[in-house]
């Protein structure tokens, strides 16, 4: 079942629920379609399948996806599709709204205690509070996002994004350990990195190597990677587009 959401759920005000967290996704589409439709889905059926959530994307979801994109004017804007939790199984709730104009995106790392309630880190699903304080703690300090720092003092991601930190010409991204988001867009700039013999690797990063950055990164399946700083600093805007931009643009198509 596929309910479209322009404010309202089509077909009655509410869903009744019949677990805590629900997974979704969120997608960055080119022409009313989502380039990287398959790995959405991907992800998407195994977060469902986690959850006990019966799921199987079908090809009439993917045209709904397009009818909404083009009915709301949203073209090349951003599809959300939520499965949220329903007596007998799951409904499909498909959204879309406009991309943000950011092009460098300002961060500031952030302290938060991650409740027991909140979903496990490496699932991307409902409730959001714990990344919503995340990012409100960020723009309460004038930046875009904020970074999540672990009580061990690790860089994990950001509240909408995975983290990149270039280090002695080698791009860096924190570890897949259970507390970061495998990320859409994280996954197709380590191909990407891998396949053009662009040094790069997997793990852990601290504040201080922020602060040692030749470039910083940030990316997501939305708007992949984008250049970015610390409040007050400057971003390696270049850099940052010569190898990853450039790299991302070849790698998914539109």
């Amino acid at each position: 079942m596929t309910i479209w959401v322009d404010g309202a759920l089509r077909g009655g005000s509410s869903v009744p629920r019949s677990s805590s967290f629900a997974p979704f996704e969120t997608m960055g589409a080119r022409d009313a379609e989502v380039p990287l439709w398959s790995r959405h889905m991907e992800r998407l059926r195994g977060a469902a399948e986690r959850l006990g959530l019966a799921f199987a994307p079908s090809p009439a979801l993917r045209a709904a996806a397009t009818e909404v994109l083009l009915k709301n004017g949203h073209a090349d804007g951003v599809l959300r599709l939520s499965l949220v939790p329903a007596e007998g199984g799951v409904c499909e709730v498909l959204s879309s709204r406009r991309r943000s104009p950011v092009r460098i995106v300002k961060l500031l790392p952030t302290v938060l205690d991650r409740p027991e309630s909140a979903p496990p880190g490496d699932l991307k699903a409902e409730p959001r509070r714990y990344y919503d304080l995340v990012r409100q703690q960020a723009q309460d300090g004038d930046a875009d996002d904020g970074i999540v720092v672990g009580q061990d003092g690790c860089l994990l991601e950001t509240a909408i994004g995975n983290l990149w930190v270039r280090l002695a010409g080698v791009w860096v991204t924190p570890p897949l350990d259970g507390r970061v988001l495998p990320g859409i867009g994280r996954a197709v700039l380590l191909e990407a990195l891998l396949d053009a013999s662009v040094a790069c690797a997997e793990r852990p990063l601290s504040i201080a190597d922020l602060h040692a950055a030749e470039a910083i990164a940030h990316s997501n399946a939305v708007y992949g990677p984008r250049p970015a700083c610390l409040v007050g600093g400057h971003a390696a805007t270049a850099l940052v587009e010569a190898e990853l931009v450039a790299l991302w643009r070849r790698s998914v198509p539109g």
